[in-house]
């Protein structure tokens, strides 16, 4: 790595660029949160779980193409990409279905998320994010399975401005990969309901990496978003109703067609996620009732809808086969969450408590075919159904479904003038049904149910400092994924295991804040002890490791598995001069049945970042330095040596330099543009598919009119 990213190892350790507002003091550990609660806001000062917050300004957007790229500057948070119009997140060592994803406060997870980095957080529109709320670390208490790793919560607004009569035009545009975004947005407020509304349309080519090589084909994909959302309120009572709605076309899967970086073939010729859809419809009650027994009342009913498609023709020694096979697997989900917060009093202590539950029912309806590419004869992909009919399958079998119940509890105890206590529970229920074909076992019924808590602590020893002790449980129930899922994964093919049971972790974590009028500091020590740990490893079907030519992968109840890390964030503001920066370190491990201990897969490497800002007396008017780093990471497990993601030997380290700058010329316009990797630089984020872009500019403007 270079001299850069070595003196900011040494020198710097920092918190994550929340936007480019001009700021005379730091903030960064008093901004208020209400993922970590779920009950109420807090300050992050005072959580005794980490807890991260980006808000995304005009130039973090326009910097990035998708909504991970603004989470890019936070620290603890891994950003990997299969491909261009793919996104993921890694926590803690964590990521897949062993980290839960809301969209305003509504779970993004279903049945069918996998067990690796997946494409599901692309699929937010990034003009409609008005805030992401990031928990770290095990919050299963308050949010149920697969919040094992911790929370995501993107929180978004079709229109951002506040008033009576009001409307924004915005867009951007990179050089990277030939990308436009653009978005209409408009907003209606009278003195008891409001309504606004928004549309985006995105195009990106194929991305140009940094270095010598030819742009990566193929990278590029569209997309276009709608959401509205109206609000009544009335006295004690508010309504809020939403739909959303963004769809991303022609989305390849880039490591599908090279192994690790072209011109080394992959195993398809084509791979391509047609549509790549999210959908969701909700509507939330809020009663402030304003007395001990019963403070607030949120009831949301919700529908979410996720439609993939995929296609695939397979590469056989350089040829293209004559068939290709696509699949459908729409998932349609209800839910109803209520949450409730009330007051009590015990020995002249005034404890604080959020309570709630919520039920959730997926339904799969997929399908799928061969189409000879000769004649155009298309053949249904069946299998034979436990009645001896015929059974539709995509991904999963057709009809399947998934439960998912739960009810909760935690609260907030002063113990002394200078110490809280937190402590929850929890019970949750899991059901899953499908009937994946006689070839494949009939009849999969599975039902299971966890019991986890939580104990926190909050010392406050002077007005700024905070030391805080946390020690929590997380689980993960086995869901359709791991259950009842056939289709291509790295190295080979994924085939069910109706056997899988669900892993259970135990996590302690301690931390050291201060939040001054010029500076801020988190620091954060954790370890993770995860039994029953769910992998996929090499398998065997009807005797045979290999199936239909391609070896076999199943989701195996491996063993145990240690995670433990360190984040470190801090800021530092003088004069004009603001630094942001942080870095984070993770070290995994894991032990299978065989008791040989090896690295686990995709652990993201030693890495960080560092911002430096310059804000002139000229308000509006910004200058920013940004530089992100990582070491490299050759700690390989076992699914990462047959991972084409991987190079052979590991992920090389990095350094990329960047400049930004933005200004507010008049009310309601401002402008913003960048140079991204000044030294066009090669690399990629450690277990991404597709290098990141090469040296580029971009641009991106926002004129806002309205009347207040």
């Amino acid at each position: 790595m270079s001299g850069p990213g070595n003196l900011l190892i040494l020198a710097t350790v920092a918190v994550a660029q929340q936007d480019t507002t001009v700021r005379d003091t730091v903030v960064a550990m008093e901004e208020v949160v209400v993922s970590g609660t779920r009950g109420g806001s807090v300050q992050r000062l005072d959580l005794p779980v980490a807890h991260a917050v980006a808000t995304p300004s005009l130039a973090k957007r326009a910097a990035g193409t998708i909504t991970a790229h603004l989470l890019r500057e936070v620290t603890g948070v891994h950003v990997q990409q299969t491909s261009a119009g793919q996104g993921a997140i890694v926590l803690r060592g964590m990521l897949g279905n062993q980290i839960l994803m809301l969209v305003d406060g509504v779970p993004m997870n279903n049945g069918t998320y996998r067990d690796g980095p997946g494409q599901y957080f692309a699929t937010i529109d990034p003009e409609s994010v008005r805030r992401i709320e990031v928990v770290r670390g095990p919050a299963s208490v308050l949010y149920g399975s697969d919040a094992q790793g911790g929370v995501v919560n993107v929180l978004t607004q079709p229109h951002p401005h506040e008033g009576y009569e009001s409307a924004r035009i915005a867009g951007s545009a990179s050089s990277a990969e030939g990308a436009y975004r653009a978005r209409l947005s408009a907003g209606l407020q009278r003195d008891h309901w409001s309504l606004s509304a928004g549309g985006t349309v995105a195009s990106a080519g194929d991305l140009r990496p940094g270095g010598d090589p030819a742009r990566q084909t193929p990278t590029g994909y569209r997309a276009e978003g709608l959401d509205v959302r109206a609000r009544l309120w009335v006295g004690r009572h508010s309504v809020t109703a939403s739909a959303q709605h963004y769809a991303m076309h022609d989305v390849p899967r880039y490591d599908r067609y090279v192994t690790f970086r072209a011109p080394a073939p992959g195993r398809d010729a084509q791979h391509l996620f047609e549509p790549q859809t999210r959908q969701l419809v909700y509507v939330r009650h809020t009663w402030k009732h304003g007395t001990p027994l019963l403070r607030t009342l949120e009831t949301t009913m919700s529908l979410a809808v996720q439609r993939e498609g995929r296609s695939r023709i397979r590469l056989d020694d350089g040829i293209s086969d004559s068939i290709e096979t696509s699949w459908r697997d729409d998932v349609f989900t209800p839910g109803v969450s209520v949450v409730g917060t009330s007051e009590a009093m015990l020995a002249q202590r005034r404890i604080e408590l959020t309570w709630g539950g919520e039920w959730y029912h997926d339904r799969l309806a997929s399908e799928g075919y061969d189409e000879n590419r000769r004649d155009g004869i298309q053949t249904p992909l069946l299998r034979t159904a436990s009645d001896g009919g015929s059974l539709s399958v995509g991904n999963f079998p057709d009809g399947a479904t998934a439960d998912r119940v739960g009810v909760f509890t935690a609260a907030v105890v002063p113990l002394t003038r200078f110490l809280s206590g937190t402590l929850g529970g929890r019970w949750s229920l899991f059901r899953n049904a499908a009937d994946v074909g006689t070839e494949f076992g009939g009849l999969v019924e599975t039902s299971s149910s966890e019991v986890t808590g939580q104990l926190g602590l909050v010392a406050t020893p002077a007005r700024r400092w905070r030391i805080v002790a946390r020690v929590a449980q997380g689980f993960r129930a086995p869901n359709l994924y791991d259950l009842t899922r056939t289709g291509p994964v790295p190295g080979g093919i994924a085939l069910p295991n109706p056997e899988a049971r669900p892993e259970k972790s135990v996590s302690g974590e301690v931390g050291v804040r201060y939040a001054g009028q010029s500076g801020a500091l988190d620091v954060t020590a954790y370890y993770t002890r995860v039994t029953d740990f769910l992998d996929r490893v090499p398998g065997a079907f009807a005797g045979d490791t290999l199936f239909e030519d391609e070896r076999v992968f199943q989701g195996v109840n491996v063993g145990t598995a240690e995670i433990r890390g360190i984040e470190l964030e801090a800021a530092r503001t003088l004069g004009p001069m603001r630094l942001d920066a942080g870095a984070v370190y993770t070290f995994g491990e894991q032990t299978p049945a065989s008791g040989l201990e090896e690295p686990m897969s995709k652990i993201p490497p030693f890495s960080g970042y560092a911002v430096l800002r310059w804000l002139p007396q000229r308000r509006g008017l910004f200058v920013e330095y940004v530089l992100r780093w990582a070491l490299a990471q050759d700690r390989l497990g076992t699914r990462d040596l047959d991972d084409p993601r991987i190079p052979p030997g590991g992920t090389p380290g990095y350094a990329v330099h960047g400049i930004r700058i933005g200004a507010a010329l008049h009310t309601g316009l401002e402008l913003s543009a960048g140079l991204d990797n000044l030294l066009n630089t090669l690399y990629r984020s450690h277990a991404s598919g597709v290098d990141a872009a090469g040296r580029h500019v971009w641009i991106g403007a926002s004129w806002t009119v309205g009347k207040d």
